[in-house]
C-alpha cells in the first residue's frame, strides 16, 4: 500500500494574506519591539522561528495544531533563559511546507533542520499538544540532538480520545457565538481562555476554514518513547478533553527512561493558555535543574 503523503497548505494566496494581516495585527500589539524573525531551511521547507534575548541556553518552544509561535508570548521573559519559537511546519504559521511528510523520521529530520538553522547543540525543547509530539518525534529518532524535554499535555505518549475532543471543539465552536457575559462563562466551564478573544476566534475560524491541514497523526511507538535519552518534564492536564491523564502519566513513566511526571489541577488540554503561572513555575525548575 502506498504510504500517504501529508502536505498542508492554504487554499489560496489571498487565504494566507488575510490570516497574516490579523495575525501582524497581534504580533504589534504584543510586541512593539519585536523579536528577531529568522527563516530557517529545511528539508520540509523554509521554517520560520522567533528569537527573544535572554541569558543562558536558549529553550525551543513548539505550539499546539492551530496555533503560531505568538502563543508563547506569555512565557518570553518568564523562564529566565532566552526564548526560540517555531512555527510547525504544516500549521498555519509562517513556515511554509514544501514537501509531504510520510513519517515521524521526517518530521523527527525537519526539526532536526531547525535546531541546526538556529546553531543550537542539544538544546532544550518544550512543547505542548502536537508540539509536545514534535519534540518526543526528535528526541526518538535522534537522542544525541536533545538536552531535555518540558512536555505539556503532550500528545504521542497516550492514544487520543477522538470522540470527547471532537465534542469538546463542537462546545467550544458553538460558545463562540454567544453573547460577552454567556461566552465568558463557557470559556470558564470548558477551561478555553480563547473564548475571552473574540479576535483570537475569528483568527482560528478563519484558518479551520482557509487552511487544509494535513499533519500526520500523533503516534509514537513504545519502542520509540523508549528510545528517548532525554530528561523529561510531562505535565498532565487533570481534566484534559484529549486524553485520559492517568494514562497518559502511566505510559509516561512507564516508557520514558527518564520522566518526572505532574498534574496541572484543574487545567484541560488548553492548559498553556489557561494555566500560564503553574506551567511557567513548572518549566522554570525543570529547566533549572537539568542545566545546573
Amino acid at each position: 500500500m502506498k504510504e500517504r503523503e501529508h502536505l498542508s497548505g492554504w487554499r489560496s494566496p489571498a487565504a494566507e494574506l488575510r490570516f497574516r494581516s490579523l495575525e501582524d495585527v497581534l504580533w504589534h500589539e504584543l510586541w512593539p519591539e519585536p523579536p528577531a524573525a529568522l527563516t530557517l531551511p529545511t528539508r520540509l521547507g523554509p521554517t520560520r522561528a522567533y528569537r527573544w534575548p535572554g541569558a543562558g541556553d536558549p529553550v525551543v518552544l513548539l505550539h499546539g495544531t492551530g496555533g503560531t509561535a505568538l502563543m508563547w508570548s506569555p512565557y518570553v521573559g518568564r523562564l529566565g533563559r532566552p526564548v526560540v519559537a517555531v512555527d510547525s511546519i504544516g500549521d498555519v504559521g509562517r513556515s511554509q511546507q514544501q514537501a509531504p511528510v510520510r513519517d515521524v523520521a521526517d518530521l523527527a529530520g525537519w526539526l532536526a533542520d531547525v535546531v541546526d538553522g538556529l546553531g543550537l547543540d542539544r538544546p532544550d525543547l518544550a512543547g505542548t499538544s502536537y508540539g509536545g509530539f514534535l519534540a518526543l518525534a526528535l528526541a526518538a529518532h535522534h537522542p544525541d540532538r536533545v538536552h531535555s524535554l518540558g512536555l505539556v499535555d503532550p500528545a504521542g505518549i497516550a492514544p487520543l480520545r477522538l470522540a470527547r475532543f471532537l465534542l469538546w471543539g463542537g462546545a467550544v465552536m458553538a460558545s463562540s457565538w454567544l453573547p460577552g457575559l454567556l461566552r465568558r462563562r463557557a470559556a470558564r466551564r470548558l477551561r478555553m481562555p480563547l473564548l475571552d478573544d473574540r479576535r483570537l476566534l475569528r483568527m482560528a475560524f478563519y484558518a479551520q476554514r482557509h487552511h487544509r491541514a494535513r499533519l500526520l497523526p500523533p503516534v509514537l511507538t513504545d519502542g520509540e518513547l523508549q528510545a528517548v535519552a532525554a530528561p523529561a518534564l510531562v505535565l498532565a492536564a487533570e481534566r484534559s478533553e484529549v486524553f485520559r491523564p492517568a494514562e497518559l502519566r502511566a505510559r509516561a513513566s512507564a516508557l520514558l527512561p527518564d520522566a518526572r511526571v505532574a498534574t496541572v489541577a484543574g487545567a484541560g488540554h488548553a492548559v498553556v493558555l489557561s494555566h500560564v503561572d503553574e506551567v511557567v513555575d513548572a518549566l522554570a525548575a525543570f529547566l533549572g535543574d537539568v542545566r545546573s
